[in-house]
């Protein structure tokens, strides 16, 4: 009886040539639910495969291991790599990056133009102010910031305080809660030409849109979640940041990736910087440029395959978008104009750490993005190593437990670019950093406003302010 069983079950084990061995093999691994059969009838007492009580037949125990090593592969992959394996990085998409100048220091607060606003609370008061990614300023110059807990605050009332022991100038603001925006973690923001709609990139939500923030009937509107490709729906799932267009008020955002954010342990805050590090080991291409009009409610993909799409601007003029590259240290120029219309590239790259916030001035037309990290010395080590060795120990990176997965080095840097023309791209013509991350560090988000650099950070309690002039 336990033959004729096995023989229906488990073929393989009573096939003689090697071809069709293998191929009922194949065909009885795809079913993890025999396994425990398989097992059992191996260790029957009755199974005839027991005619020696102290060892099985090599051929078939070694048929056996294939077919567990098999399933067991599958069981195990999703466990260890939830999000899939590391993929191969084409030579032209390589991280290139420039090493620190541990000489230029202009960001530290010794050279007098650096300060820092912090939240001025009340006697017994809870802080509201905590990572404050992205600074946006009103029609009326109002200060706002999104944070950490989905609140959109204003920030009003600025007085002096004493500096720090550093020397950086210390201020302190009154904050108010505006309005709450929903369940995501909300990063970049911008207001409409009016001042009347706020458009927000939240990266568990899509795209959302606040109108009559200021009113008590202020109402927070999902705008899209989601946009057609090639006839089907592709979900947006970490929409970063976003910029309206001066001139047509069109809205221009970017979704950095296809892997979803996740929820911090132990909080009910989301944690992208985590996702971030995940994409980064796994070396695909998955951000996209897109592109809302509220005139007709239509979202369309503008650009594609970016490694981790992240700040997002349009120059003064609604001549071009420009695009942070986070994980190949580099901008990206979109063409909305001229001869290049509909086609991206290389605006100015070769950055010592991450790109992140992006923003233009309307004044003399420079561009600015933020550096939020150094490179980190493992992933210099992994990008240094031929394929597949780096490959593979990118995927060793992303099986890393979250506490011990690679920190973000100490560091804050902006870099100043000039955009070039209708023609051409752009070239970097300052770095202000702060190298060793003394009096600021991961500044994600950059705002100019009145000739100051407004920093944001996803991770600090107050917002940075560099005085151009």
């Amino acid at each position: 009886g336990s033959s004729s069983f096995a023989n229906q079950q488990f073929p393989f084990l009573f096939r003689k040539d090697r071809q069709s061995k293998l191929s009922c093999l194949h065909d009885t691994a795809q079913s993890t639910q025999k396994l425990p059969d398989l097992l059992f009838w191996i260790m029957s007492e009755h199974a005839p495969l027991r005619r020696r009580k102290t060892r099985l037949p090599r051929v078939r125990l070694t048929l056996l291991a294939i077919a567990l090593g098999y399933n067991f592969r599958r069981l195990l992959r999703p466990i260890l790599l939830p999000y899939g394996n590391a993929v191969r990085i084409a030579a032209k998409d390589r991280l290139v990056y420039s090493s620190i100048d541990y000489q230029n220091d202009s960001l530290q607060g010794k050279h007098g133009k650096l300060s820092k606003i912090y939240e001025r609370l009340a006697d017994g008061g809870k802080p509201l102010l905590k990572g404050p990614e992205t600074v946006i300023f009103g029609k009326d110059h109002t200060m706002y910031v999104t944070t950490e807990d989905s609140r959109l605050l204003s920030l009003t009332d600025i007085q002096e305080e004493e500096n720090d022991k550093n020397g950086v100038k210390k201020l302190t603001a009154k904050v108010t809660e505006v309005v709450y925006l929903g369940v995501g973690h909300q990063l970049g923001g911008a207001f409409t030409k009016d001042g009347n709609t706020l458009y927000v990139a939240d990266v568990v939500q899509g795209l959302i849109r606040v109108n009559d923030f200021k009113s008590k009937k202020a109402k927070v509107e999902l705008v899209a979640s989601r946009v057609k490709v090639d006839g089907e729906w592709s979900p947006i799932t970490y929409a970063d940041d976003v910029a309206v267009g001066p001139k047509t008020g069109i809205v221009y955002f970017s979704d950095a990736s296809d892997l979803k954010s996740e929820r911090e342990v132990g909080k009910s805050t989301w944690d992208p910087v985590y996702m971030s590090k995940i994409d980064c080991g796994r070396g695909k291409g998955t951000g996209r440029l897109l592109q809302y009009d509220p005139s007709t409610d239509d979202v369309v993909v503008l650009a594609d395959g970016i490694f981790f799409a992240n700040g997002v601007t349009v120059d003064k003029d609604e001549t071009f978008v420009m695009v942070s590259e986070t994980m190949q240290a580099r901008t990206l120029k979109y063409y909305l104009e001229g001869e290049k219309k509909g086609t991206i590239e290389v605006m100015a790259d070769k950055f010592p750490g991450f790109t992140d916030g992006a923003d233009c001035t309307s004044v003399n037309g420079l561009c600015y993005a933020t550096l939020a990290s150094g490179i980190p010395p493992i992933i210099k080590f992994i990008f240094s190593m031929p394929h597949p060795i780096d490959m593979i120990l990118r995927s060793f990176v992303m099986m890393t437990p979250k506490s011990l997965i690679p920190k973000l080095v100490p560091y804050g840097g902006i870099v100043e670019i000039s955009p070039g023309d209708s023609t051409s791209c752009g070239q970097m013509t300052r770095l202000i950093q702060d190298p060793t991350g003394k009096d600021i560090s991961t500044i994600t988000g950059v705002t100019v406003h009145q000739e100051k650099l407004y920093l944001g950070s996803i991770q600090n309690n107050f917002i940075g302010v560099y005085d151009l002039n």
